[in-house]
């Protein structure tokens, strides 16, 4: 049976060398966790060497891990902008009751 390198199962969350149970060459390859035995494939995130959930319904596309750290990024962004927007919002409400012009 083939394996896949080590990396951290996204269901129990060990690290294993998945088994590969079907061979793709398009999509990624389904493996299997040799301690919880859940299906799993390949993280899609450039250099990461851990594994996304898989399931009948639907295969993660990011392991655990990433999908934390891109959600984590994306509040401090949102943030970031509403801060900006606020900012602006101020100057021109300001700038409008001071009787200034733009």
């Amino acid at each position: 049976m083939a394996t896949k390198n080590e990396g951290k199962c996204g269901h129990c969350r060990k690290t294993v060398s998945p088994i590969v149970i079907e061979e793709n060459i398009l999509r990624r390859d389904k493996c299997q966790c040799p301690e919880c035995n859940q299906d799993l494939y390949a993280c899609r995130s450039p250099g990461c060497d851990d594994y996304a959930k898989g399931s009948k319904g639907y295969d993660e596309e990011l392991c655990p891990s990433c999908t934390k750290s891109l959600a984590e990024n994306a509040g401090t962004a949102a943030k970031t902008i509403a801060g900006i927007a606020l900012t602006i919002g101020t100057a021109i409400a300001t700038k409008r009751l001071t009787g200034e012009k733009e």
